[in-house]
Parts: structure tokens; sequence; C-alpha cells
């Protein structure tokens, strides 16, 4: 029978092993609309009974489970009624399964047997930063152990910038981090801020007082009501940035000097592809960030700490199906959509229209991967702005990620080998940087997808046939979502956004729809 793994904050998701394998992820946002959803904990959804029945016939639908061997909790200490909506013979709590989750699963997602393993983030019962050495069919043995939070306060960081627009808890570490690359380190802010990042306790505790011995440090008047903006802005989140690396520096170097491993990171703060990158780079050695290094993998961790797969986990697109399909040949017949064409696609995407793309099952983690995204030309220099202000509604600073295929990575971009999942971010090499604007950060960077046939045939031939008629072989590729919801589920959202922005073009599971 299959096996059931349930995590329940911030990020929910429920996984299942089945006959050796991790064959599906839900991720509770999908189904509610709501970015980063919770299910009985942290902002926790309203329809707590109502979304587990769902998961349990979603899963029912598609393969046909109706009872499960074992149902696995995350973070939870008492099985309550509504768990038991899901049949199971068994139903296991684990109390302490947050970085020892983060960190199986990212183990054995990937290709290393044993992995200097560092998992970093905004807190649990497991404290908020934890090194780990991991061996694939072994229980981790932790190594060391700091109370630093610097998720919490990488995130305060955004509630202090006025250019960070929405801000939560949830969303604003990613701003900040696409923010400071417009700013420069200041000399002076460097200590008060690396004091800031290794404040011990939780950063709620205390945080206006904390705010206001930094506001004094640096000597700025700043508050969450009186925020930073413009050059200042900037620097701050810059400095910040380098501060935060500094810690991490502070915490890890000693671990990979002693320990002659590959390294993993995981954890939210693992979707700092700045650090990531420099931690590949000052440390020369082989670097792996899952998919889903962020609480939306805990499912997952969570199975694997417990079943120890004999096999590799790739969940790249163990992601929901669309859950409105059944109305794919209805939205044809209204909407006049066509069988798709790679070479009138292609045609498309160099006249600069901007392509929503559906097919398939989703991915699993905050990425879109070519199943749920918006791709367009890199080609024009107005791109970036256009599909920030007039599509996905966002900052006006936040970058765009290039596609590429593997074997030609290293003829775009200053880097070797696979960056499959959108965690790195090499320079553009210079010969490109004014070829592939709508790509390039202000500094010159990229956060790097690397993709073959074998992973996704429909993006890895539009990319081929975009290169036979442009002599460039990158796209521009972003999530299909947009004002700040989850990635889309269904088709009536993909007509929604197709309708109501600057979207020009859908291919929905191997059909073509045009205004």
């Amino acid at each position: 029978m299959p096996i059931l793994a349930i995590h329940r904050a911030h990020n929910a998701s429920a996984a299942v092993y089945y006959k050796g394998e991790i064959i599906s992820v839900v991720e509770f946002e999908r189904f509610v609309n709501v970015k980063n959803a919770s299910f009985d904990s942290f902002e926790p959804i309203y329809g707590i009974q109502y979304i587990l029945e769902q998961v349990y016939n979603y899963l029912k639908s598609e393969y046909g489970f109706t009872h499960y061997e074992k149902v696995i909790l995350s973070e939870c200490n008492e099985i309550k009624e509504y768990y038991k909506t899901i049949p199971a013979d068994e139903y296991i709590t684990d109390s302490f399964s947050h970085h020892t989750a983060h960190a199986n699963g990212s183990l054995y997602q990937s290709p290393f047997e044993k992995a200097l393993i560092i998992s970093f983030d905004g807190g649990s019962p497991e404290g908020y930063f934890n090194i780990y050495i991991g061996e694939k069919g072994k229980d981790l043995e932790r190594i060391k152990s700091f109370s630093y939070d610097l998720g919490s306060c990488y995130h305060i960081i955004g509630a202090l910038c006025e250019e960070v627009k929405n801000y939560h808890v949830l969303t604003a570490a990613g701003k900040v981090l696409g923010l400071q690359s417009y700013g420069k380190v200041i000399e002076g802010w460097k200590q008060p801020l690396k004091e800031f990042f290794r404040y011990h306790t939780p950063y709620y505790h205390l945080l206006n007082e904390k705010i206001q011995k930094l506001s004094d440090s640096i000597g700025i008047n700043f508050s969450k009501t009186n925020k930073l903006s413009g050059e200042t802005s900037y620097n701050f989140a810059r400095t910040a940035q380098e501060m935060f690396e500094e810690v991490v520096y502070d915490c890890i170097t000693d671990s990979i000097k002693e320990y002659n491993l590959p390294i993993i990171l995981t954890g939210g703060c693992a979707l700092n592809i700045v650090l990531n990158t420099k931690v590949k780079e000052r440390y020369d050695r082989e670097v792996f960030v899952a998919p889903n290094s962020t609480d939306c993998g805990l499912a997952v961790g969570l199975l694997c700490k417990y079943l120890k797969p004999t096999q590799t986990v790739d969940i790249t697109y163990k992601g929901i199906t669309i859950l409105d399909k059944n109305t794919l040949m209805g939205y044809i017949e209204k909407r006049r959509g066509t069988e798709a064409n790679i070479d009138t696609i292609v045609n498309d995407l160099i006249n600069n229209k901007i392509l929503g793309v559906v097919q398939g099952n989703a991915e699993h983690g905050p990425r879109a991967l070519g199943n749920r995204s918006i791709i367009c030309s890199p080609l024009s220099p107005d791109m970036k702005d256009i599909l920030n202000l007039k599509v996905k509604h966002r900052e006006w600073y936040r970058p765009f990620a290039p596609i590429v295929r593997l074997e030609d990575v290293s003829e775009y971009f200053e880097w070797e080998g696979e960056s499959r999942w959108m965690n790195f971010c090499p320079k553009v090499r210079p010969e490109y940087i004014d070829k592939i604007p709508a790509v390039v950060h202000v500094d010159g960077t990229a956060r790097v997808q690397t993709i073959t046939r074998e992973q996704n045939s429909f993006m890895y031939d539009l990319i081929t046939e975009f290169k036979k008629k442009t002599g460039i072989g990158v796209l521009v590729n972003t999530s299909f979502n947009v004002d700040g919801k989850p990635i889309l589920s269904t088709y009536k959202d993909a007509f929604k956004v197709f309708d109501e922005t600057q979207l020009d073009r859908l291919y929905l599971d191997g059909y073509y729809f045009t205004k």
C-alpha cells in the first residue's frame, strides 16, 4: 500500500511513496490558491477538513489510492481527528522533523552518497542552523548547531525597505535578494548588521528594540513605518546580504575544511542563489541545492527520513496535474484553439509575443521549470519591464531567469554543468550581456536553468528552433502566476491571466491559443 507524509505548517504539502518511489507531491497552496498556504498552524487555511478531503480525493482520482499503510505527520505530537479522514493502518507523529526532513530530502535528491549538509532557515523545533553528515541508508549525524535565525532576520530587512511592496514574512526575502544587487556595501553599516544577524533569540523577541538599535548604530532613522528608500534602501539591502553571507561562512568554514565532502545547502535560506553561487566558488566543492529546499519539500523529506529510498529521488515534475483538465475541449471550441506547431510558436516569440505554458504535471517547488511557465524572447531590452509591470504585476527591480539547453550553458554563462532548478546565478558572458538583456540582472548575473530533451522535450525543442532562427539558444522563463498568487493549477486561471494581462499566447497541453 502507499505511504503518505503530510507537512502541516506554512508551505503545507503531502507526498506519496509507492512501490519504491515518490510518485506525487500535493502542495496545498495549489488547491486553495493562497501562496505558501499553511494547514493547521502559522496562518492556517480556513477549510482544514475540506483540504484533506480534496487531497484524498485527488490522489484517489489520479492513482486509485483509497487506503494507506502509514500516514506520517511532521512537527506534530498528536493525531487530531481530521487526519483520520485519510484512512490508514497507522498514523505516525514526528515532533522533531524539520531540519532533519530538509536534510534527508535534499540528500536523497542529490547525486551524492555522502555529503556535508547545511540546513538553515527561520527556525523550527530543531533550531535554526544545523550542520549534518549525511550518508544514504543511514541516520544523519548532526555535528554542529547555531542559534542564528538568519532566515527571519533577512526577511525583516524587507520590512524596512520602501521598495519591498506587499510585505509578508514568507515573500520578502526573495524581493530583498533582487533589490540588493542595485546597492553597494557601506563599511560603517557592516558590523551593526552582522550583529543583527547574529542575535541569538528569535527575531520576534524585542523586535522593535532590535530595529531601533540597528537604526541608532547605522546613524539613520528608520523603522517599519519610516522606511528607507532609493539608494539608501539599495545600499542597506546590499550590506545586509554581505553580512548574511559572512555569518554563514563563519558557521560553515571549519566543517568544510574538516570534512572532504560535497556540500548540500537546504532550508529556506538555500533560496539565496547569490550565497549558493559564492559557496561553490569559495570552497571549490560540488554544491547541490534541491528544487524544493523550502518548507514545501518537508513532506518529501519526511518520507526520505523514514524510508531511505534506494534510488535517487527526482520530484521535479511530480506536482499536481491541472485540476480542471476535463474543460480543455470546451476551451478549444470556445476560444478557437489549434494544435500547437513549434515553428509558429517560435515565430511568435521572435516577434516578442509572451507565451503562457501549461503541460503535464506541475513542478514541485517554488520555481516553474517549463510546465507552468511564462516564456518569451530574451532579445528585447524592454521585455523585463513589460513582464514585471504588465503581466506579473510585481516590483520593477526583480529579475527573470534564462532557460538554456544543458549543452549550451557555458556558451552564454560562466558556468559548467547542470543548473537544473534555478538555484545559482553565474555571470553572463560579456559578449552576450547586450544580446540577451531581458535575463541579465543589474549585477551581470542570471539565475540559470539548464534543460535536456529527456527532462522536458517541448521546452528543449522550442529553444532548439529559436536558436536556429535567431542564433541565440536562450529564452526567458518565469512562473505562470501573477499578483502574488501561487503557480496556477487550472486552465481557468490560465485564461484569466491571458484575458487580463498583456500575455499574448497560450500553450495548453498541445493546443495553442491566440488573442
